[in-house]
């Protein structure tokens, strides 16, 4: 938690004086903690436990957008230009965030600055990330997709083991259990991973990186 990019270049006293900004909050299993279209009042980081954030569209189709572990921001949008949630968030399992809403963030970012620096800089890499995935996702083979799926776990530092269902990974990548069930196997005849019960394991970071990206 302390190792999140919020805090990136605080000294520990400092990270110590922006905790002090958030609000305790504990969500158990499967509890909502804010729809989307929601007016958005604070961001969240997590401190234990796992988020998923989604969209629900027209027709009722919902598109998971993350899986989120501790350290991990999530809200921030809302909170910086309080319109509405672009998307709901849940607890997949017992979760423990911290709240930071809008009056204690301006007071936080007059006492550190950098703060601000830090959150505008995590805003940045997500729209890269963004629109890297908007043409993976348009254009990409379905073997591409579940890679990037996993690479985005990975480098969000959930894994290299990861708990995840072959469903939860089919909403990140955009296609059908049956389809990750199919690719998941045959990575793992490469070696590029290693399947468990409910578990993913990345043996070949490097090699799945290239799978992603089509250069594999």
């Amino acid at each position: 938690m302390k190792g999140s990019p919020l805090f990136h270049g605080l000294a520990p006293e400092e990270v110590d004086l922006a905790l002090s900004y958030f609000q305790r909050r504990l969500y158990p299993q499967g509890k909502p903690i804010f729809y989307q279209g929601d007016l958005g009042q604070a961001l969240y980081l997590v401190a234990s436990g796992k988020v998923r954030l989604f969209r629900t569209h027209l027709g009722g189709q919902e598109r998971t957008l993350a899986l989120l572990g501790p350290g991990e921001l999530f809200g921030e949008m809302s909170l910086l230009d309080e319109g509405e949630r672009s998307a709901s968030a849940v607890a997949v399992e017992d979760t423990e965030l911290l709240a930071l809403f809008r009056e204690d963030y301006l007071a936080l970012i007059r006492r550190l600055p950098l703060v601000a620096h830090n959150l505008a800089a995590l805003l940045a890499r997500r729209l890269r990330e963004a629109n890297l995935e908007l043409d993976l996702l348009s254009f990409e083979e379905a073997r591409n997709r579940v890679a990037y799926a996993l690479l985005k776990l990975l480098r969000q530092g959930l894994g290299p083991l990861f708990q995840i269902r072959h469903h939860e990974l089919a909403a990140l990548a955009g296609t059908s259990r049956e389809t990750v069930s199919r690719v998941l196997h045959a990575l793992a005849e490469e070696g590029v991973v290693r399947l468990g019960p409910g578990t993913v394991e990345v043996r070949e970071a490097a090699l799945l990186e290239e799978i992603a990206f089509g250069l594999a």
